[in-house]
Formats: structure tokens, C-alpha cells, sequence
């Protein structure tokens, strides 16, 4: 080429194509349909402002590739006040369910609560023998879990003609199986009725109880009796560790942010949809996201218990998942409200889901008329 002459596209100087494949593997951080629409002329402009003899993205390029493609996947499209709703809504709701999952999570690293069998038969090395003239009522067995806590397994059963249970010895048979076993406190409950011939006796109430923990688990054990008998009682539950705080916030955080993004990026798809199919969307979300409110509230109620009690205690172990658990965690509706509700939301959820991903049928092109 001599002086003068106009330059030719053979005269520019060609980029590197690892520099090229380094530009389109950053655009990944931007949305599908982003790419589709401005990838190839992003890329075109970054590498025209490349100097000659690039092999790779500068770090300013890098930083402001991912930053800007981050940007667009949370953004949401402008003028549309009912996808800032959703969002939030959407939002508080995937936080509530990451709080759910983190807490569930950190449960199963928790050790596991024996079987009904296994604590019916401490229960009855603890209550020790009948002794003479008393009489021994029938056990009670109770394994579910608290809409506030999880699994216990409780034990009950009742002696009725004289106390005859000595809660030391109880204790002592504790220590011997290697437990870590407090002291046994002693107070009185005040009076209360028995039913005799002519009427009904005053009788003074007195309570004895104790806790011991082992291999991550806690035995508490009650006795409550009257001079003419009463009963005594073993509960066994997990006591935790230190991974429900921190699996509950992190599982909390990824699910506010999944809400939002999810929330995102199907109002961007549906914003050129078709007004049928766009519709049919916001009325499932609406129902999806009143079915989910109410489980919603349980679950962060319950992040506030968790927080309250986070510190060991005598108590059961506070979780966040036990909302979901079957109980009357509100004053109406029946006892399972809340998993009912949860799971109708996370159906119409995924019918949102069907309905923002599925992709219309071309139109069917007419053949030409044969004469």
C-alpha cells in the first residue's frame, strides 16, 4: 500500500482470537436475550479500542464487564411499578425459603434424635421398679416435632398409690452411662385437687427435674407428684450445634438474592410476550405469592426465635424449617396451615415458572396454492 491510498479491512490490524473468546466468556454475566441483542457489538467495539498485540482483557475491562452484566440481570424493566412489587414480594419470600432450607440443612448435621423404642427404653431404665403398693400407669409416647422447634421424643408415664421414684437414682444411672448430668432441682408447685371418697383433697404438688447431654444429645427428665402418686416424664432431643445461625443467614441472603433475580429476569422475558401469556403470569404470581405470605411470616418469626434462643439452654433447640411442622402455630386454621400453603404456592410457583419459560409455536407458514 502506498501513501495516500485508502486502507482496506486487510490492512487492518486482525485482533487476537483468544482475545475475542476472553470478550464473549465475560459476557456471559449479562442475560441471555442481552447478548442476543448488543453481544456482538460489544465485542466488536472492545476489540477496535484493543491496541495491537492484545492477548487478553485488561482487569478495568474485566471488572466492568461483569459489573455492567450484573447490573442488567438485576434490573427490572422501567415504567412497570407492578414488577417492582413482585420483586419485592418475590424477594422476602425466596429469603424466607433460604432461611427454611439453611435451617433444615444445618439440622441434619445435628446428631439424630434415637427412636420412640430407643427412649421408652431409657425412660424405663430411669423410672427404675414399681415399688410396693404403688401402682404403675401406662406410658405415653409422643415423637413429633413443634411448629417452633424439631424432634422430641417424649415419654410419660403416671404411678399412682405413693410417690416411690427417687430422681437421684435416676440421675446416678445417668452418670454411669457416661452422661453429663446437673443437679436435680427440687421445688414445689403449690396444691392441687384429688378426687377422693366425699369430695375433692387438697394436696401438696412438688416437682423434681434434671437435664444431661451427651454425644449431642439432651435428655430432660421430669417428676411431678402428690403424696397419693403422680408421674414421671423423659424427653429427648437434639442439642444442636453452631451451624443453624450461620446456615440460616446464608441460606436467607442466597434467597433473597435468587428472588429477586428470578423475579428479573421473567419480567424481562415476558415484557415482550404476548399480553395473554403476560397476564396469565401476573395472576399466577399473585396467587403463588398470597398462598406463600402466610408460611413466609412463620418461617421469619421463627428466625427470630432462633436468634433469641440461639444461646445453649435447657429448652429444646429452636429451628426455622419446624414452621412447616404440623401444630398451632396460629389460632385458626387447621393444624398443617402452613405446609399446606407452602406447598399450594410452590405449585402455582412452578406453573409461573412453565409459563415465563415456555416458548410459543412459530407461526405455521401457508403453502403455496397448487393449480
Amino acid at each position: 500500500m502506498t501513501t495516500g491510498d485508502p486502507m482496506t479491512a486487510d490492512d487492518w490490524p486482525q485482533a487476537d482470537p483468544g482475545l475475542e473468546r476472553a470478550y464473549r466468556r465475560l459476557l456471559r454475566a449479562y442475560p441471555r436475550a442481552y447478548r442476543r441483542r448488543h453481544g456482538h457489538e460489544i465485542v466488536t467495539t472492545l476489540l477496535e479500542m484493543a491496541e495491537p498485540g492484545r492477548r487478553r482483557p485488561s482487569r478495568t475491562e474485566r471488572w466492568h464487564l461483569i459489573g455492567s452484566g450484573l447490573r442488567q440481570r438485576f434490573r427490572l424493566p422501567a415504567g412497570r411499578p407492578l414488577a417492582l412489587v413482585a420483586a419485592v414480594l418475590v424477594t422476602l419470600i425466596g429469603g424466607a425459603s433460604g432461611a427454611a432450607a439453611g435451617s433444615w440443612t444445618a439440622e441434619r448435621t445435628s446428631t439424630a434424635v434415637p427412636s420412640q423404642a430407643g427412649v421408652e427404653a431409657l425412660h424405663e431404665r430411669l423410672l427404675g421398679d414399681t415399688p410396693s403398693g404403688a401402682e404403675r400407669g401406662r406410658g405415653v409416647i409422643d415423637d413429633s416435632g413443634s411448629p417452633w422447634w424439631g424432634r422430641i421424643v417424649l415419654v410419660d408415664s403416671s404411678l399412682h398409690g405413693g410417690i416411690g421414684w427417687d430422681a437421684e437414682a435416676a440421675r446416678q444411672q445417668l452418670i454411669a452411662d457416661g452422661w453429663q448430668v446437673g443437679v436435680v432441682q427440687q421445688r414445689p408447685e403449690g396444691t392441687t385437687g384429688v378426687e377422693q371418697q366425699g369430695g375433692t383433697v387438697g394436696s401438696a404438688q412438688s416437682r423434681q427435674e434434671f437435664v444431661a447431654r451427651r454425644d449431642g444429645l439432651t435428655v430432660t427428665v421430669i417428676g411431678s407428684f402428690t403424696e397419693l402418686g403422680g408421674s414421671v416424664s423423659t424427653a429427648v432431643g437434639a442439642t444442636g450445634n453452631a451451624t443453624l445461625l450461620p446456615f440460616t443467614v446464608l441460606g436467607a441472603l442466597a434467597g433473597l438474592v435468587c428472588g429477586w433475580l428470578v423475579t428479573a429476569a421473567a419480567t424481562q422475558r415476558l415484557r415482550h410476550a404476548r399480553a395473554g401469556r403476560s397476564r396469565t403470569a401476573g395472576v399466577l404470581t399473585g396467587a403463588a405469592v398470597t398462598a406463600l405470605a402466610l408460611p413466609a411470616v412463620a418461617v421469619y418469626g421463627n428466625v427470630i426465635r432462633a436468634v433469641e434462643h440461639a444461646a445453649p439452654s435447657q429448652g429444646p433447640v429452636f429451628t426455622v424449617h419446624s414452621a412447616l411442622n404440623p401444630g398451632p402455630y396460629w389460632p385458626f386454621g387447621p393444624p398443617a396451615l402452613n405446609l399446606i400453603l407452602a406447598a399450594t404456592g410452590l405449585a402455582l410457583a412452578l406453573a409461573v415458572l412453565v409459563t415465563v419459560l415456555i416458548r410459543p409455536a412459530p407461526a405455521a407458514v401457508p403453502h403455496p396454492a397448487v393449480h
